[in-house]
């Protein structure tokens, strides 16, 4: 920070507001929305697994109703992460471990705080004041009582201006690769039709009859020589979403895929997510990796494309959420992958698709260099102005 700037107690310049304790078996299909530790994402509230309480309710929750662009801030977990609240979520209400800051004081400008907050430099003095083994947890008090910078006005705005650019930049070119995904699905079904109801006739097969698929596996967490070291990619069904992936987080030696029934898979095998909250998420691995059991890995015969079978599996994502919905656990089975029925256009088709993807991809590769620039000069103002 700025050797000139003033110093105040974030409790001084804002209220703090902590959430109410809702019971989920209260949640309903449809009513005030409830904002839990899992919707405050670094920067963003995002609007995944939405859980609600009844409009009947209101009344009793004054206190906890939220407004638009509140300033929300995790307290458990992946403690100070922070996001604006968009309209489009209201109503909503506050769900306890979640702050809510409203500045009271005029000294303060409201962009300025969300930007100081939402910095690197901010979430790692929230970790570091965390107590918890299993489970980080921030007090309120201790939020509080930080001592926040607070630039003149002209100082705050001018800042603002600078990385409020900077973002909606980024906001334009992570849109711009919504765009062309738009464009590949919008192709996939203009070549081949919806594969569930097959307008264009194509021969059906179930998948399992064009493809071999398996497993991955585990290593025992209790042998640090299966992982200490590694370099065996290993892929996790978080990660099967990137589309084309080319590398993974972690990894694992030989030992651990020795000792596992975790295996190598070859490149251009499609790789789709059965267990859990991300089922169905799909991709095509792009480098010689093993992956865990929570993902599957089919291998299509010369009849099947990896892009088209990419693109299909897509399309029935839904219908895999559905299945794993209505079991005892949200899975699917390789049973169940295999025994899903798959259109088979005309191999020559399936090119003339995978080229005009190939192309959509190359720019997408210069749009994603362009932005992790852009990340990278958000990151250095960032540092500029905030880090000590």
């Amino acid at each position: 920070m700025k050797h000139n700037w003033t110093y105040k107690k974030l409790g001084e310049l804002v209220d703090v507001l902590n959430g109410y304790a809702f019971k989920s078996s209260n949640y309903v299909k449809d009513g005030i929305r409830v904002i839990r530790i899992a919707n405050v994402q670094k920067g963003k509230i995002v609007d995944e697994a939405p859980a609600f309480y009844p409009l009947s309710a209101e009344s009793e929750l004054t206190r906890y109703m939220l407004h638009e662009d509140d300033i929300l801030l995790s307290l458990t977990g992946n403690v100070g992460r922070v996001g604006l609240l968009p309209k489009e979520m209201l109503p909503a209400a506050l769900n306890q471990r979640v702050a809510c800051l409203r500045i009271k004081d005029d000294t303060l400008m409201f962009k300025f705080l969300y930007q100081f907050l939402n910095s690197d430099y901010f979430e790692q003095k929230c970790i570091e004041s965390s107590r918890g083994i299993a489970q980080l947890n921030m007090s309120t008090e201790w939020l509080k009582d930080y001592p926040l910078p607070v630039p003149t006005l002209d100082e705050q705005q001018a800042i603002v201006l600078e990385l409020d650019g900077i973002n909606r930049l980024i906001d334009l070119q992570e849109e711009q690769l919504r765009e062309y995904d738009r464009l590949a699905q919008s192709l996939f079904y203009t070549t081949f039709g919806d594969p569930v109801s097959n307008p264009k006739g194509w021969e059906v097969k179930k998948l399992g009859e064009v493809a071999e698929t398996t497993s991955g596996g585990t290593p025992s967490k209790a042998h640090n020589e299966y992982y200490e070291g590694g370099t065996i990619p290993w892929l996790r069904s978080g990660e099967v979403s990137q589309g084309l992936i080319y590398k993974t987080e972690l990894f694992i030696t030989q030992a651990g895929l020795d000792n596992s029934s975790a295996k190598i898979i070859p490149v251009n095998s499609v790789a789709i997510a059965m267990y859990g909250a991300t089922v169905g998420e799909v991709g095509i691995i792009k480098a010689p990796m093993s992956t865990n059991q929570a993902v599957c890995s089919i291998f299509p015969n010369e009849s099947v494309m990896p892009i088209y079978l990419l693109y299909f599996l897509r399309v029935m994502k839904p219908h895999y959420i559905n299945i794993a919905a209505g079991g005892a656990q949200p899975n699917i089975s390789q049973a169940i992958i295999r025994n899903t029925k798959l259109p088979l256009p005309p191999l020559a088709l399936q090119q003339t698709f995978a080229a005009q993807i190939e192309a959509i991809e190359q720019q997408k590769t210069l749009v994603r260099k362009s932005l992790d620039e852009t990340r990278t000069l958000l990151a250095a103002r960032m540092q500029y102005y905030f880090n000590s």
